[in-house]
């Protein structure tokens, strides 16, 4: 089976280099509580990307609000103009829900209409992640 992995064309965090959705997962899979569900944004600015915890919820769902995450965006990264989402799933199955992958169509529609760019929604568990960008559908 081959595994097909995008690549991302930017970022460094302090040393690590982030440019796939493995980098991504190295990077966050140690800050994500197994015990609730939480959402990361990971602006790019410059060659930097700075994981930011925005939403956290149960073991069953974290109530994201869209309108949060461009706001972040726009008040604390203006000169950020792509960025990655990143959540996990408590339950341990990596497959993005309905809600995970409206979402996700949603922030990349209304990303584009701010002149950001969505490069990735990775999913993780302590089983592993799913990258929407590595399966095509970003």
């Amino acid at each position: 089976m081959n595994v097909v992995t995008a690549t991302y064309q930017v970022s460094e965090k302090k040393g690590h280099r982030v440019v796939s959705s493995q980098d991504v997962y190295g990077l966050l899979k140690l800050l994500f509580n197994p015990l609730q569900e939480e959402l990361y944004l990971l602006p790019v600015v410059g060659n930097e990307t700075i994981p930011e915890k925005l939403f956290v919820g149960g073991l069953g769902a974290a109530n994201v609000d869209p309108k949060l995450i461009f706001h972040k965006l726009l008040t604390s990264y203006p000169n950020c103009s792509n960025f990655v989402l990143a959540h996990n799933h408590p339950s341990g199955n990596v497959e993005p829900s309905h809600e995970d992958i409206v979402l996700t169509k949603n922030i990349k529609e209304v990303a584009r209409l701010f002149g950001y760019h969505l490069l990735d929604h990775i999913i993780f568990a302590n089983t592993g992640y799913y990258s929407f960008a590595d399966k095509g559908e970003i």
